[in-house]
């Protein structure tokens, strides 16, 4: 460097990702069911609706899920949305949270039952191995049963960099491959619409 030369400015920081971009569109056969929302994530309906039913079922999860009630999750920037048809629904959530991502279930949860409504309910959770996706990924499946219902909940929590990316796909029969595929196109949308500028 030649002298009184003024040093190479810093690289800017990447922008945060528009969150409500990044997100899946409908897949065919289904409809918009809910969204697509986007704000601090202790803001949305849908967020609050979760907690609000995990308060009426039971203190586990059926799926791994982020601390909502946390204060720097609740501020984090996110967005939502959720597809429906007669065969099920797909529900994708993505939150920036640069050091944050959801924890393994604990073995309590793998089975267990809860009153939910007035109607005791069995739910199974089980790991599932999906093709790893970003730089952190997990997979489990819950059949759930009683009052009235026989289905299953495939849930997939990817990390990309600063946003964490949850999958809910509820059907009647959630398979591996299908849950597979679905996070797949999930992810790559997020991947495109994060992707640094070259």
């Amino acid at each position: 460097m030649t002298q009184g030369a003024a040093p190479a400015p810093k690289p800017a920081p990447v922008p945060a990702p528009d969150l409500g971009a990044a997100l899946l569109p409908a897949p065919p056969g289904m409809r918009v069911a809910y969204g697509p929302e986007s704000g601090p994530y202790g803001t949305l309906r849908a967020t609050k609706a979760g907690l609000a039913a995990m308060r009426r079922s039971s203190p586990c999860a059926t799926t791994p899920t982020i601390d909502a009630a946390a204060p720097e999750v609740r501020a984090a920037p996110a967005a939502v949305v959720a597809y429906t048809s007669a065969a099920g629904s797909v529900t994708q959530a993505l939150v920036e949270l640069p050091a944050a991502f959801p924890a393994e279930l604990p073995d309590r949860c793998a089975s267990y039952r809860a009153i939910v409504e007035g109607e005791q309910v069995t739910y199974t959770t089980r790991k599932v191995d999906l093709p790893p996706l970003g730089d952190q990924s997990r997979a489990y499946v819950t059949a759930v049963s009683g009052g009235g219902q026989s289905l299953e909940v495939g849930s997939v929590a990817v990390r990309r960099g600063r946003v964490v990316m949850s999958l809910l796909v509820i059907a009647r029969k959630v398979r591996n491959a299908g849950l597979a595929d679905q996070s797949r196109k999930a992810y790559e949308r997020l991947e495109l619409a994060t992707r640094t500028p070259r």
